[in-house]
């Protein structure tokens, strides 16, 4: 599994303000729970909280999840006022709570077992309350496996450089998955940091998605599809 959100906790929450629009992805989201009437909403993978503040600010019951401990650190430090709790996603506990579940970031592509991806739908279903709204999004394989390229970013933020060199490689061993390599460069006070990162990750087409919504019952209400997302907007029913 990947340090990305662990021992490298802090150097995604400084990239990742700059990688992400925290602001245009809330208001994605705050158009469909306010079309929707959801105000109770779980967020599974809620990271190091950049969208539990802006939920929280716009009178959102709001609960944050996460796999990772040092995510949670950051997010509890960084909005005091949130309700953060620990777990997988394969695994929630929740019964009949939520209006609307939101798996954000694509988190759901690290679950990369058909066994774990169906244990995850289960989990949402017996989240929501009747009728509730499901919204996540994936990474389109067509559109992965047709340019998987290695890439660079390098962020500058409150004097740091961070640089990430990536390197994607087919993996296939448990459906559309693939290795995501990472060096990472940290350069502060004139002093050099590397550390080497490494994960998997699974992409789906749309028909994968589509069987396993309704194996878990859930009914589809819109699918948005850019050049290699896809994000869907479902209802428990």
């Amino acid at each position: 599994m990947t340090q990305l959100y662990s021992s490298l906790a802090k150097i995604y929450h400084e990239m990742y303000q700059h990688i992400f629009n925290y602001d245009e992805e809330f208001d994605f989201y705050d158009s469909i729970l306010k079309k929707n009437g959801c105000t109770r909403i779980l967020e599974v993978g809620c990271g190091s909280g950049m969208l539990a503040r802006r939920f929280l600010k716009n009178g959102y019951n709001y609960l944050g999840l996460d796999l990772f401990n040092e995510m949670l650190d950051i997010a509890r430090t960084e909005v005091p006022a949130g309700t953060f709790v620990q777990c997988d996603m394969r695994n929630l506990p929740f019964s009949g709570q939520f209006d609307a579940v939101l798996i954000t970031g694509r988190s759901i592509s690290y679950v990369t077992e058909n066994r774990g991806i169906i244990d995850t739908l289960a989990g949402v279903y017996k989240s929501l309350k009747n009728n509730g709204l499901f919204v996540f999004g994936v990474f389109e394989a067509n559109g992965i496996f047709n340019n998987l390229t290695d890439f660079e970013q390098v962020i500058e933020h409150n004097n740091k450089r961070i640089q990430r060199t990536s390197k994607l490689t087919m993996n296939l061993e448990t459906g559309w998955t693939y290795d995501w390599y990472a060096k990472y460069m940290i350069e502060e006070n004139g002093e050099v940091a590397e550390y080497d990162d490494y994960t998997t990750l699974r992409a789906f087409t749309k028909d994968e998605i589509l069987l396993f919504l309704k194996l878990a019952g859930f009914e589809v209400l819109e699918i948005l599809d850019e050049a290699k997302t896809m994000t869907f907007i479902a209802r428990k029913f």
